[in-house]
């Protein structure tokens, strides 16, 4: 084994010795330093995993190390990268002249490092862009979930949306017949795989940026229109708080309450028999005295009893029975919609009818109904109702009659 592979095996190892202390830092931020694992903490310090945070005994993961666990478990990332395509474009040409060179010289050495230039040049960049779609997909599949507002999703929506096009701009740098070009010569087997392997992967990030983007152009026009509800809604919550129908009057300080607001004491229910009750021990007493001279007291139920047979018969069918006064409802509905231009009156209907209600309660049952309609047949029918205002009320009236008529 080399010295570097030593170097490289070793410094896995520190971090296989180090996994919980590791991951403590990552998930809490900051780890203290105490006489346990002072041995371990100086060791991964110097590695170069572990860095001295605000104080002398807290430590903090080194930036390359959380990054790299950030990349590998897909949190805390950003699809906003800074991604400089022709900058990349450029290098990769420079470094396939100079292998190309190299290779003219007869240096393998430094063509292979001129290869695995190129190599992972065109990796990270693939990289960089499969991370940053995966998750601006991930934001838009989640309706931007780590914000909570509306105009806070819009504002996400609105910047990975400009990010997306900006990145739609840089793509463009990219021509794939220059990529072509880059082989029109007598390029390796190596060369030429891993070029066309870039130009395929860019083919598919080009096709599914085009569907992010149309995503997320629908999704920010659903988003402005909840946003729009919404400020309706809150709009019209506000203007019923500044202009309520009806406002309840304090009757704490009126001598005069009316009947309807008068109200007796609750009943006190208890769980149980209160045993406490003084008045009612001498009943308990005697009560218990009863069940102790009986004779033959009650027997506990046999459980060991034969069950009953289970009934097999075919289950009737039952007819429906319908409320009589519902129907007396939509008899007097149907009437309303077949006769253009007459009032049709409430009461006048239950004389007819001879219903065996009140007319107070037939008509809550009728205002009931009307208000039960679906909303094309409450456009049809138009509600007039007369009454007498309450005293000591604001806006609401005690209902006498209503009538009834097409309006439609």
């Amino acid at each position: 084994m080399s010295f570097d592979q030593q170097q490289i095996a070793g410094l896995i190892r520190k971090l296989g010795s180090a996994d919980q202390l590791l991951a403590e830092a990552y998930i809490n931020g900051t780890i203290f330093i105490d006489d346990e694992n002072r041995s371990l903490i100086e060791g991964l310090k110097k590695t170069g995993l572990l860095r001295i945070a605000d104080q002398s005994d807290e430590f903090r993961l080194t930036t390359d190390i959380k990054r790299l666990i950030d990349r590998l478990l897909l949190r805390n990332l950003r699809y906003r990268q800074n991604t400089d395509m022709a900058k990349m474009v450029k290098s990769v040409e420079e470094d396939i002249d100079a292998y190309r060179n190299a290779l003219e010289r007869n240096e393998q050495d430094e063509a292979n490092y001129h290869l695995e230039q190129i190599d992972d040049t065109l990796y990270e960049s693939l990289e960089l862009l499969e991370n940053s779609l995966s998750v601006m997909f991930s934001a838009i599949t989640s309706q931007f979930g780590f914000v909570n507002s509306l105009a806070s999703k819009i504002r996400e929506n609105e910047r990975a949306l400009g990010y997306a096009q900006q990145l739609v701009q840089e793509l463009k740098h990219i021509n794939l017949n220059d990529c072509y070009e880059w082989l029109n010569w007598a390029a390796p087997a190596e060369l030429s795989r891993k070029i066309i392997r870039f130009v395929d992967q860019y083919k598919n990030i080009v096709e599914r940026l085009a569907s992010i983007v149309d995503r997320m152009k629908a999704l920010l026009f659903t988003l402005r229109l909840q946003e729009q509800t919404a400020n309706r809604t809150r709009a019209m919550a506000q203007y019923l708080k500044q202009h309520p129908e009806w406002t309840p009057l304090d009757w704490s300080n009126e001598s005069i309450i009316p009947n309807l607001l008068k109200r007796g004491s609750g009943l006190t229910l208890q769980t149980g028999i209160n045993t406490h009750n003084s008045s009612l021990q001498a009943d308990y007493v005697s009560l218990i005295q009863e069940l102790k001279r009986q004779a033959k007291p009650i027997l506990p139920i046999d459980r060991s009893a034969a069950a009953l047979p289970i009934d097999g018969s075919a289950a009737a069918a039952i007819e429906h029975q319908q409320d009589l006064y519902e129907a007396h409802v939509e008899s007097m509905f149907a009437d309303v919609l077949g006769k253009q231009g007459h009032k049709i009156s409430a009461l006048t209907y239950w004389q007819i009818a001879g219903l065996d209600v009140k007319p107070e309660l037939w008509l809550d049952i009728v205002f009931a109904q009307y208000c039960c309609l679906p909303q094309r047949l409450r456009r049809a029918i138009a509600l007039e109702m007369a009454g007498n205002c309450l005293p000591g009320f604001n806006g609401n009236q005690q209902i006498t009659e209503i009538w009834l008529r097409r309006a439609q």
